[in-house]
């Protein structure tokens, strides 16, 4: 999977602002420059696991070449030890 765009609604910058405390430039560069590890989930999503600044975990639809982003957080435990683990 390469993604060539990232797209994040207004109002989904503000909810993982507002309720995990991640920006919008932050989704952006882990997806970019995070080296992230992706897997399926859940309703045609993917998950991805990146660690730049910090290790976040972001869900989104793959649409030809755009990540549309649903929503970023901070990971889990378990999803750290799984991105040690893979890289």
């Amino acid at each position: 999977m390469r993604i060539k765009e990232i797209y994040i609604s207004p109002i989904v910058s503000e909810k993982i602002l507002k309720m995990h405390g991640v920006t919008r430039g932050e989704v952006r560069t882990a997806l970019q420059e995070g080296n992230p590890i992706l897997q399926k989930a859940k309703g045609g999503r993917y998950m991805a696991i990146c660690w730049r600044y910090r290790c976040l975990t972001i869900i989104f639809r793959y649409v030809h070449g755009t990540a549309n982003v649903n929503t970023a957080y901070l990971s889990s435990e378990w999803q750290k030890r799984l991105y040690k683990k893979k890289r």
